[in-house]
């Protein structure tokens, strides 16, 4: 009799696994849907502004150019190497205004480049002796006098360099440093707060 029970109970279970079985499978899972109906776009060439949300117009904000924005140091930096090179060419020289003075003309599109680059090193040397005038409360000329002066004792051998002609009261002569050699100048040279830089033609001719 008890193993008849067994046997019942047995069966018993063995038939509702297979039901739940069949109910399963019969039961089918919802999709879901993962393509779109066109394929995604991307627009490489997108341009992007940017805006000054702080203004009442959302107009594009100005751009500054990085030359603009770098400070006379650190432009002078950055043509310090051609400055010696010029130098060491004998093109330019170390005036007694701390100001650089093309001693050599430089034929085509290389005589430019030494045109613009004094010119452009000179404004932003001028630009700092202004303000170190300013932070001094001194006179401009007495700055310039100060870095002409720097100027020749960190000038290397053979630079040309204007100094004072010995024995003469404000009377000044060019000579490549460490020979002692000198060329006249033809006329006083004016302050560039003055006057514009002087030209090249307008300069004595450099020495040998």
């Amino acid at each position: 009799m008890a193993g008849k029970i067994r046997d019942y109970t047995m069966n018993k279970h063995l038939l509702l696994a297979v039901s739940g079985t069949i109910l399963l499978a019969g039961c089918k899972a919802p999709s879901v849907n993962l393509e779109t109906g066109k394929p995604i776009q991307v627009n490489i060439d997108m341009r992007v502004d940017v805006y000054d949300h702080s203004s009442s117009s959302a107009t594009p904000a100005k751009k500054t150019d990085p030359a603009e924005a770098a400070s006379p140091e650190e432009k002078r930096r950055n043509r310090m190497m051609d400055i010696q090179t010029m130098k060491n060419s004998h093109i330019i020289g170390e005036g007694r205004d701390g100001l650089l003075v093309i001693r050599k003309d430089s034929p085509g599109e290389y005589g430019d480049y030494v045109k613009k680059a004094v010119r452009d090193e000179n404004a932003d040397r001028t630009e700092q002796m202004k303000q170190m005038a300013d932070n001094q409360k001194i006179p401009l000329p007495e700055v310039q006098k100060k870095q002409g002066e720097l100027w020749r004792k960190l000038a290397f051998k053979d630079e040309w360099i204007e100094v004072p002609v010995p024995g003469k009261t404000d009377a000044w002569h060019w000579i490549q440093k460490g020979k002692g050699k000198s060329v006249p100048n033809a006329a006083p040279q004016s302050s560039p707060s003055a006057s514009p830089l002087p030209s090249a033609s307008a300069l004595p001719p450099p020495g040998a």
